[in-house]
């Protein structure tokens, strides 16, 4: 019976220590898991405190872009205020069309000619604005028909670089039509009122066409008279040529040379106002012709002496005789 005592204290004893020996182990245990929590918490807390700051500079981040994203928006919308008031002051048409050819927006000019027609608007095609101009005669297509008119703008229109356009409105106005083509598909019309240049235009031609006329009745008159002096001219000169075979004295002879000569001028120069009229009627020829220049000098001085003898100064012709010319 001790023995079982005894026993029974040993095996308390065993279960006591291997009680003790699994509490220290889990204690153990939990002081490690109590530590891992802690490098645990203190990580989550440094992230936390991390993603604040971040969060933070986000939400300033965010902040200036919104301050930013609003004044981009102001600035935008002053601009397109002052870009669409300066096309407002523009006194010729602007307009711009989609891809599908439907008007976008246009200015009062371009749409004046269109007044009072509620249909003509943003979202009207330009096949359609051609038609209302046919319908409601704002144009006048003069010797077309209604078919071949529409016919030339659409086809022009459907080009990729229409060529500019004229046409005349039904109150006389001239229009020229410039379009462009963007890199988007859209395309930018102008409507340039040139009316002023069209009729300086026909005031110039008329201006020509009576200067040309005066012009043709002037050589008309200068050939004319050229011809009429043409014929008591030569007889001056051939009676100064029959003179000459008579019986004259030394200084009746210069006298007779002198009127000769000075008729030949007067018959040149009447040749050359005829030779005017040819070079403006584009019939001028020129034909190469060997002259004595000693002898030309000599004909200027026997022309100038009588002039010359009644005042107080000597005329003299000096020149090289041995010197020709062609």
């Amino acid at each position: 019976r001790r023995m079982n005592v005894h026993a029974e204290l040993a095996k308390e004893r065993r279960a006591r220590l291997a009680a003790e020996r699994l509490l220290k182990l889990r204690q153990d245990e939990l002081h490690s898991a109590n530590a891992q929590l802690g490098k645990h918490a203190n990580a989550l807390t440094e992230e936390i405190v991390e993603r604040r700051e971040e969060a933070h500079e986000l939400r300033e981040q965010t902040d200036q872009a919104l301050q930013d994203l609003q004044l981009a928006k102001s600035e935008i919308h002053i601009a397109k205020r002052r870009l669409w008031d300066s096309i407002e002051t523009i006194e010729d048409g602007f307009a711009v069309f989609d891809e599908n050819h439907e008007l976008i927006v246009a200015n009062s000019a371009y749409l004046s000619v269109f007044d009072d027609m509620p249909m003509v608007g943003p979202g009207v095609s330009y096949p359609d604005l051609v038609a209302i101009m046919l319908e409601e005669g704002i144009v006048d297509i003069g010797q077309d028909t209604a078919g071949q008119w529409r016919g030339k703008l659409l086809d022009r229109w459907s080009k990729p670089k229409p060529d500019p356009l004229v046409i005349r409105l039904w109150n006389g106005r001239f229009v020229k039509l410039i379009d462009r083509r963007s890199s988007d598909g859209d395309t930018v019309s102008l409507a340039l009122d040139i009316t002023d240049t069209i009729r300086n235009q026909k005031k110039l031609e008329r201006a020509k066409e009576r200067a040309q006329a005066a012009n043709r009745a002037k050589s008309s008159f200068l050939a004319r008279m050229s011809h009429e002096l043409r014929t008591p001219m030569n007889g001056v000169v051939g009676m100064a040529d029959l003179l000459k075979e008579t019986d004259l004295n030394e200084e009746q002879a210069l006298f007779v040379e002198t009127i000769r000569s000075s008729g030949n001028a007067l018959l040149d120069l009447i040749n050359d106002v005829l030779d005017f009229s040819k070079l403006e009627a584009a019939k001028f020829v020129l034909v190469p012709q060997e002259f004595s220049l000693s002898e030309l000098a000599a004909d200027l001085v026997r022309l100038f002496e009588p002039a010359v003898q009644t005042k107080p100064v000597d005329l003299h012709l000096i020149y090289q005789a041995a010197v020709s010319y062609t």
